[in-house]
């Protein structure tokens, strides 16, 4: 099971093997988590949660990985699930339940957004911020989708600019070494945006799911407006 995920109400599923081909990482100056083999297990086997494991629980389709990658394959194969969410960075929302986009590993602003999306993703560093105000400005208060923020880890200090770094600690991330975005970075970014109704994921002191619970609560808020 996915450390991260340990206590919450969400369980992974991963259809695909192999390597993404999208390398979305490399957009904000770091190599892909998924693909950099940081990730909890292996690659070379689709993951399957059983009907037992899955039961009470939503189903995280593509932590890694793309859900438009085989999107056929992907949707067939997670049929049986009854609560679920896809993953992606691809601008194709043609899905059988609600969508968790990140908007800026492919394509930042949507000229449409689609019903289903459960909440825009916005890959963060505190480089990026002129990025983010776009996508909260058109996600989150024109078209009243929920926005969570994700602050990039980075596994060199050298992808960090060099005005940034006394923002940055290297210190253990669930299973691997990084170089985080400290308390002081954390607050600084989420005051930015204070009143506007952003999210981050996890909190400042805790990245871990059960600390955070947003795609459960979005989960079923994106069924309600549906």
């Amino acid at each position: 099971m996915n450390p991260k995920l340990i206590g919450s109400n969400i369980i992974d599923c991963i259809p695909q093997t192999g390597e993404c081909p999208n390398k979305c990482g490399q957009e904000l100056g770091e190599d892909c988590f998924y693909n950099g083999r940081r990730f909890y297990r292996t690659l070379d086997e689709p993951l399957f949660p059983s009907w037992e494991e899955a039961e009470g629980k939503i189903v995280r389709i593509n932590s890694g990985h793309d859900s438009n990658i085989n999107r056929e394959y992907v949707i067939s194969s997670t049929e049986k699930y009854k609560h679920k969410f896809f993953n992606t960075s691809m601008p194709n929302f043609n899905f059988p339940a609600p969508v968790v986009f990140t908007c800026n590993g492919r394509s930042l602003l949507l000229e449409k957004p689609a019903d289903n999306l459960m909440f825009v993703r916005v890959r963060t560093s505190m480089w990026n911020l002129e990025d983010v105000d776009k996508a909260i400005d058109w996600y989150l208060k024109t078209h009243k989708i929920p926005v969570v923020l994700t602050f990039m880890r980075y596994y060199k200090e050298s992808s960090i600019k060099p005005e940034f770094r006394n923002y940055y600690l290297e210190k253990k991330h669930i299973l691997n070494t990084y170089f985080c975005l400290n308390t002081e970075g954390h607050l600084k970014v989420m005051e930015r945006y204070k009143g506007t109704g952003v999210r981050m994921c996890g909190t400042p002191v805790s990245s871990v799911c059960v600390d955070c619970r947003n795609c459960e609560l979005l989960y079923w808020e994106c069924l309600s407006r549906k």
